[in-house]
């Protein structure tokens, strides 16, 4: 039994280097027991084997696999049903293309010029509107009313849907200027309330506007002298008669198209001060120089005529009358109002008491510079 036991643990020995396991030989005095010599080594052998014995790995710890979560679709949506707003007892509204009756935003009026301004508004609130309803004015340019003024809305009735015209008198502020008044309507217990749902206001617009001034000069293709004879010069200005004894008149042709259709002629100036000449004694021999109204239409030979027009303006009888510019005449402020609409306003000049004094002598008057300057104002006047 010993002897099996001392083989075993000598194969064993052997086969230790191979493993590379160290190998420690402790020796035992002979005076031991070899029975405790043989047990030690086998302890030895033991507790190497147990350092080189592999760590056990950790058991794996399953992680849990969540489903996603799942968001039910609405098989149907239920849309809540719209509230009805109700209509107030007191509203009013308004056709753009309509409520201004007159005195349209914008108007221009001469300053201090009284007018009257009307609105068209419609109910359309549930309540009927009374004569106890009124139109009062809420703030801005007053017009010739004061702060608070109101005033009956209506003689009559005005029931929901129905349409009423609104009219109040105003006054155009003096100072030239843009002005702006805001009105609203007022219903009997004082409440204020106006265009809409809120107390929207309705408004009044003016320009007070001083007069404006056009400097006109011929227009050269409808302008000239025509004389006798039927000749006919554009742009060139004379009358009396000639060396031939060939009378000459002539025709003025102003562009008025600027003036608005509706302007006031305030004034007409007339200036042939600058740059005349006068060969001759036209004022002793032809008599007066006349000046007349006359819408001839286009130049030609036969606007030369013996007989005046209707519509004389002025005479000249001496040379110093031409010195003198024609300024503040009434028959030239009327002669000229009355084309206003027109593109034109036109004028002839003519010695009329002799078309020629035959002496074989020009005697002319020959304008060098010709204006005409008319003041007016633009339409909104009385």
């Amino acid at each position: 039994m010993k002897k099996s036991l001392f083989v075993f643990l000598a194969i064993l020995l052997l086969l230790l280097p191979a493993c590379n396991i160290p190998v420690v030989i402790q020796t035992v005095p002979n005076t031991q027991n070899p029975a405790l010599a043989y047990t030690a080594a086998a302890q030895t052998i033991e507790a190497e084997l147990t350092k080189l014995a592999p760590t056990p790995l950790p058991t794996a710890t399953a992680t849990p696999i969540i489903p996603p979560t799942l968001i039910p679709i609405p098989t149907s949506t239920t849309v809540p049903s719209a509230t009805a707003v109700p209509i107030p007892c007191n509203r009013a509204t308004f056709n753009p293309a309509t409520i201004d009756v007159t005195v349209p935003d914008g108007t221009i009026m001469l300053p201090g010029q009284g007018f009257t301004k009307t609105w068209r508004l419609t109910n359309n609130g549930t309540c009927t509107w009374t004569s106890a309803y009124q139109l009062a004015f809420h703030q801005g340019d007053g017009m010739g009313v004061p702060a608070g003024y109101a005033q009956s809305l209506t003689s009559g009735t005005v029931p929901p849907g129905g349409t009423v015209d609104i009219s109040v008198t105003l006054t155009a502020p003096v100072a030239v200027g843009n002005y702006k008044g805001y009105w609203r309507l007022r219903e009997p217990g004082g409440t204020y309330f106006g265009l809409g749902n809120a107390n929207g206001d309705f408004t009044v617009v003016i320009a007070v506007g001083g007069d404006t001034i056009v400097n006109l000069n011929p227009v050269i293709a409808e302008s000239g002298s025509v004389s006798a004879s039927g000749s006919v010069s554009p742009n060139v200005y004379n009358v009396g008669d000639s060396i031939t004894n060939d009378g000459t008149q002539i025709f003025l042709s102003f562009d008025i198209s600027s003036i608005p259709t509706g302007s006031t002629i305030k004034n007409v100036k007339f200036d042939i001060t600058q740059g005349y000449a006068v060969p001759g004694a036209p004022f002793t021999t032809l008599g007066c120089l006349y000046y007349y109204a006359h819408n001839y239409g286009t130049l030609d030979a036969g606007d030369f005529t013996l007989i005046p027009p209707i519509g004389g303006l002025i005479k000249l009888c001496n040379l110093s009358n031409l010195d003198q510019v024609i300024s503040g005449d009434s028959d030239w402020k009327d002669a000229v109002q009355a084309r206003v609409g027109t593109t034109r306003f036109q004028i002839r000049m003519q010695f009329a008491d002799h078309v020629t004094d035959m002496n074989a002598t020009a005697d002319l008057v020959k304008p060098g510079t010709i204006k005409i300057t008319i003041t007016y104002q633009k339409p909104g006047a009385d």
